[in-house]
């Protein structure tokens, strides 16, 4: 009987203290662990689409076109390529904002919905 009382208060101790430890992590140690891994997406995203890549052979001709023509048309698929990535990198570092900012807030909304149940 006297394990059982012992585990028992072992049991709830650390139930109790890891409610009242969430907040204080989710504010500091999770919210550093999700700026890495947003960073580290970003990141990875960036290198995926080899923005710089395509920056810096602007100016080349595609599949050895070296006419005018094959320039422009070189230069002109190269500047809608560099848009349309640009524009791919923009919308997923503002969904990871969002992703962020929600992150943020679910404590919160938690704690105002068990507020507004009672």
């Amino acid at each position: 009987m006297g394990l059982l009382i012992v585990t028992l208060r072992i049991v709830i101790f650390q139930t109790v203290a890891d409610f009242l430890y969430t907040p204080i992590w989710w504010y500091s140690r999770g919210l550093l662990k999700q700026f890495r891994g947003v960073s580290g997406s970003l990141l990875s995203r960036k290198q995926d689409l080899a923005i710089d890549v395509w920056l810096k052979n602007i100016g080349k001709p595609m599949y050895g076109q070296y006419d005018f023509t094959g320039r422009l048309i070189s230069f002109f698929m190269r500047l809608a390529q560099i848009i349309g990535r640009t524009i791919a990198l923009v919308i997923w570092a503002l969904l990871l904002i969002v992703w962020l900012l929600i992150w943020l807030a679910i404590p919160i909304a938690i704690v105002y919905f068990i507020v507004l149940e009672i």
